[in-house]
This record gives structure tokens, C-alpha cells and sequence, in this order.
């Protein structure tokens, strides 16, 4: 049961990974956690505002954003 309620509580999360090309959100994530600042090199661009949107969702939902 305890691994159950961490899969659905981490599942948007997960999703949200993949919003957009990856490592894309994944970095986006660690600089809204204050873990460090995204920097991207072309190919790589910023996330988009609506990729941002359900990123932060899903980072709320994790219980890691507030």
C-alpha cells in the first residue's frame, strides 16, 4: 500500500517529464526547487509556458512545490 500512494503521488510528475523534450523539464524542475539554474545549449531551449504550467502542477501535486 505505501508504494502504491508514492507511485500516484509521483505519476504527474512523471508524466510532466515528458511534457516537452527531455531533459527540458527535468532541468526546469531542479531550478524551481533551488537546486541549480536550468542553462540549455541548442539543440535545448527554455520550457514553454504551457510545459511550465503542468510542470508546476505536477511539482505541486508531488508535494514538493507550494
Amino acid at each position: 500500500e505505501t508504494a502504491r500512494r508514492i507511485h500516484f503521488r509521483l505519476l504527474r510528475l512523471m508524466r510532466a517529464n515528458f511534457v516537452e523534450t527531455n531533459p527540458i523539464p527535468v532541468k526546469a524542475a531542479m531550478e524551481r526547487l533551488g537546486k541549480f539554474p536550468a542553462h540549455y545549449r541548442l539543440p535545448l531551449t527554455p520550457l514553454s509556458d504551457a510545459g511550465g504550467r503542468v510542470l508546476d502542477r505536477a511539482l505541486r501535486s508531488a508535494g514538493l512545490l507550494t
